[in-house]
């Protein structure tokens, strides 16, 4: 027995030592991984430097996301900071801010606020935003001049959903969500140049460019039926293939995070692929998943450290592995003790047994 202890303490040793030597890591749990590397990063003083910066820009949706994304991960915050964000949120200034906003994007389309990229993605999803690039892109594209493929093309989609929204009671709104946010996403300078490339590829495959003089013919007379008439004909298949998927992800994210999150979020996807990911990493974070993606540097879910090197697991458990540790040397002194004794109470019945 005393043989196996010491083996057991030698063995412990040894494997242990050579653990830390090759600094190998010790596998986690999802949740566990994703926990870890939150309390090493979402600390108080990146959090407040987050609020600060949004509210030195006026952007008070910023910083309450921030805030609540401080309480939820159990995070002291200033309270000088916090009475600033409650100021800005009150309802005379915020209502103010956000109606002017919201008025100013709907009609450019252009955006970065919260508000504003709201009133952009909303006239977006009428006929009104997609008119709107058709003639301002188609008009550079008749005249030779430069033009954004991708806008027209989006815009193209876009009005043949919203005939498809009209014809079938809302089947066609899904896509024209998704249509929405690339655009807005575009004009705020939020999608990426490996994503555009990606989506304008897929918009190809589904648009017929040649198909696209009648439907301009259509837009210059305001003729709105005309318009997403023409705009079905160019479309020849939007439901299926890597454009609906890349579109379902984007309406994804809008289902959890909002519009406006959403395009801020697609600065982070550089690909169809990333742009799944951070869908994933958004069902898990939901509103707070930007600032979980700025304070870490994370993308996907399987992008958080899924091991931590022995070494911390033992600095964060020590007392367990002193214990361990104590616990077999105890044993073996005990197991020491109990021989020591036993051989001294035999020695001694001995001389009781032997003659004078």
């Amino acid at each position: 027995m005393g043989r196996l202890l010491w083996g057991a303490l030698f063995l412990s040793a040894l494997i242990l030592g050579a653990m830390v030597l090759t600094e190998a890591e010790v596998p986690l749990e999802p949740e566990e991984a994703i926990q870890r590397e939150l309390n090493e990063k979402v600390t108080q003083q990146a959090i407040e430097e987050k609020i600060e910066a949004a509210l030195a820009r006026n952007d008070v949706e910023d910083a309450r996301m921030y805030v609540d994304l401080g309480l939820e991960m159990h995070r002291p915050i200033r309270k000088e900071l916090i009475d600033r964000v409650e100021a800005a949120e009150q309802p005379t200034a915020a209502a103010e801010r956000g109606a002017m906003e919201f008025g100013t994007s709907f009609i450019t389309g252009e955006g970065t606020s919260i508000a504003g990229l709201a009133g952009a993605t909303a006239s977006d999803f009428t006929v009104v935003g997609d008119v709107r690039d058709i003639i301002q892109e188609g008009g550079l594209m008749i005249s030779g001049r430069p033009y954004d493929e991708l806008m027209l093309g989006l815009a193209t989609v876009g009005l043949a959903a919203t005939g498809a929204t009209v014809a079938t009671g809302g089947l066609g709104a899904p896509a024209k969500i998704g249509i929405s946010l690339f655009k807005a996403a575009r004009r705020a300078g939020t999608l990426t140049a490996e994503l555009g490339v990606a989506v304008g590829r897929a918009v190809r495959q589904a648009v017929d460019f040649g198909e696209l003089g009648g439907m301009l013919r259509a837009a210059a007379t305001f003729d709105n039926a005309a318009v997403r008439d023409a705009a079905s004909v160019a479309v020849r298949r939007a439901s299926t293939g890597s454009l609906a998927r890349m579109l379902g992800d984007a309406r994804h994210i809008n289902d959890i995070a909002g519009p406006a999150e959403t395009v801020r979020l697609l600065k982070y996807a550089k690909s169809p692929e990333e742009l799944s990911d951070l869908a994933r990493l958004s069902t898990r974070f939901g509103k707070s998943t930007r600032g979980v993606v700025e304070l870490t540097g994370r993308t996907s879910l399987r992008a958080f450290k899924q091991g931590v090197r022995i070494m911390a697991v033992i600095i964060e458990n020590l007392f367990a592995f002193i214990g361990w540790f104590a616990s077999l040397i105890g044993m073996m002194l005990t197991r020491g003790v109990w021989r020591f004794s036993r051989r001294r109470r035999r020695v001694r019945a001995v001389n009781r047994t032997e003659p004078a």
